[in-house]
Parts: C-alpha cells; structure tokens; sequence
C-alpha cells in the first residue's frame, strides 16, 4: 500500500512539474500546459517501469553493468578531452560528446554485464541475500495451509517463531480456491480461512514475503530454495516434499508425523469404545476408527454394524500407513487367538 501511494505521488508530481514547465515556455498557448503535463505524467511512468524492471535484474549483473557504464563514461570524457575536434556549428561540439558518451556508456554496460556473468560473485547475488527477518523462520507450503492442523498447533502455543506465507504459495492457493472443481474450490476457501486465523492469532507473527524465483517454475523448488535462504523450516503434510527437503538437509515439521505422534498409546487388554462402522474383510469381522482415524478390526463385529460396543484391546500392528488395533467384542466367550504378523499386512489393506 505504502509503494503504490509513492508511485501515484510520483506520477502526480511529474505530471504538475510538466504542467508549470509548459506554462513557463508557452504561457499564452493551452496546448503548452497539455503537453508539458503529458510529458511529466509518461515521464513519471517511464521512472516508475524502469525502476520495476532493475529490481528484476540479478544484483551481480546490476552492478556489473552500472560499473561498466560509470567506466564507459570515464573514458568517453578522457577521449573528449584528449581529441579537442573543433566544429563549425555551434551546438554541433555538445551533441558530439553527448553521442560519445552513450556510445561508450553503452559498451561499458554490455561489458560489464558479461564480466558480471563470468565472475562468481555469489555474495553479491540477489537471490543469496539473507532475509533480514531473524532466525526460528517457519515457511508454510500450500498443503499444510490447507490441512488447517497448523492453525490447531499454533493455538496451543506449541509453535514458535515466524510463520512465513510466500507470495507464490497464496498464489496457488488462490488458483485452487478458484477452480472449476467443486471439491478443488472447498479446499481452496479453507484455506483462505486457515491463513486468516493465524493471522488474527497473536501468539505467532505471520508474515507474507513476495521474494520470488522467476527462473524456477516448480512451487516446491521455490519454497525449499526459499527456505534455504532463510534458513528456516518448511510446515508440510506432503509426505514427498518431506523427504526432497531432508536429501538436502533442509528441516521438515510435518503435520502427520506431530499427529501420529501423539496418538493415545493403547496396550493389549485394555478397553474401549469403538463404533462400527462397517464390514471387514475376514468373515465376522467389523471395523470402526478412532477420532483419529486409526482404524480397529473387531473379531465378530459384523453383528454389530451400526452400534458402538465396548471392545477389548487383544494386538496392535504398526505399518508404513498408520497404526491398526485388533480387540475383540466385550464379554464374548469364544476363544480367540490373534493373527499372526504375515495375517496382518493382510488386514492392513482393509477399506
């Protein structure tokens, strides 16, 4: 907000300057006032472009070239001084160092501009500049935003720091909360909504940085490159954004590793209440889920389809996908003897 009221002022500024500049000139003619304050306003424009377009060049390559230029210039005023061509229209002498000095100007930039290429001068390279936010940066990706856990996190007070949202991330999430696909569209809002409750959050800053890697088209590059620089952290749920990030030592908080985490460790022969949900893939067999959506294989529980019954805990099985809890219905006398490990891969594929 505060640059666009700087540009707005600059272009009213020139524009007022080219109004009295026209008046000065041409006091008596309208068409004066018109063109001297026509001439600000595009000079104005003109500023404002150039100066949009130089924040877009490299730092290396930028102060190559205003090197090269600032030499270029020196030697066309040394040639100048040393050649002394006289010329017999007046005015012809000033245009002559004003073409000498573009012209050598000129080639002083391109060459500059190449040396700058040449030379590895990583310091001094745009895209190497720290951000000058301070440590403990925490960068959010797109699914995390999303998944909306963060924002139970951060209630909790167990995140600190800086949570930093990029300009190409609310981008994405711009792009999704407008598709044509109603469930693409849903998830979009949300997390809209999400970025709006931590920003209203008090207990973490959030912060929104418009840095950006043109070069690099992939969003997930650009957030680990992001990352990198700030040295930060990146908050995901994508499982393979994870392990991109740690092959380049780069630190991961994942939002379903805090949740498996902190599942509630249930042991053989305890009790619980479990709803079944619907049939499994043994015969008898009922399956339910915990609010956490682990899910639990009941021995005999197809009866039972539609009732929440006390179970007893009789094994547990962790795999690659989650943790499963095998029990049984409370109070049943048959005798029951639990699968064994190779039987439970098997029922770790239920759905």
């Amino acid at each position: 907000m505060l640059m666009l009221i700087f540009r707005l002022a600059i272009v009213l500024s020139g524009t007022l300057l080219g109004f009295f500049v026209g008046k000065s000139y041409l006091p008596s003619s309208p068409a004066g006032y018109t063109l001297g304050a026509a001439s600000g306003c595009i000079a104005g424009l003109l500023f404002i472009y150039t100066v949009q377009k130089v924040l877009e060049f490299n730092l290396k390559t930028l102060v190559g070239a205003l090197t090269g230029v600032t030499m270029g210039l020196i030697l066309s005023y040394l040639i100048i001084d040393i050649a002394e061509i006289k010329f017999p229209l007046e005015g012809a002498k000033t245009l002559f160092n004003i073409f000498v000095g573009l012209c050598f100007g000129y080639l002083g930039g391109i060459l500059g501009v190449r040396v700058a290429d040449v030379v590895d001068l990583p310091r001094v390279s745009r895209d190497k500049l720290p951000l000058a936010w301070g440590g403990n940066n925490k960068i959010l990706d797109t699914s995390a935003i999303i998944d909306g856990r963060i924002a139970d996190v951060v209630d909790t007070g167990f995140l600190e720091g800086t949570l930093v949202i990029p300009q190409f991330v609310l981008k994405e999430l711009q792009h999704i909360a407008d598709s044509h696909d109603p469930i693409r569209r849903s998830r979009g809002r949300r997390g809209l909504e999400v970025l709006k409750r931590l920003q209203e959050n008090t207990r973490v800053k959030v912060k929104i940085t418009h840095q950006d890697f043109p070069k690099i088209k992939e969003v997930d590059e650009k957030l680990l490159t992001l990352t990198k620089r700030m040295k930060g952290k990146v908050i995901t749920t994508d499982y393979n954004l994870s392990q991109v990030a740690k092959l380049q030592e780069i630190e991961v908080l994942n939002v379903n590793e805090l949740a498996g985490a902190l599942r509630p460790v249930v042991l053989p022969g305890e009790e619980m209440e479990v709803f079944i949900l619907r049939q499994g893939k043994e015969p008898r067999q009922g399956v339910g889920y915990l609010e956490d959506g682990t899910m639990i294989v009941v021995e005999d529980g197809r009866e039972y389809i539609g009732k929440k019954v006390k179970i007893e805990v009789t094994s547990l099985l962790q795999t690659s996908s989650g943790r499963m809890i095998f029990g049984r219905v409370k109070g049943e006398e048959k005798d029951y003897k639990a699968p064994p490990a190779e039987e439970h891969h098997g029922d770790s594929r239920l759905q």
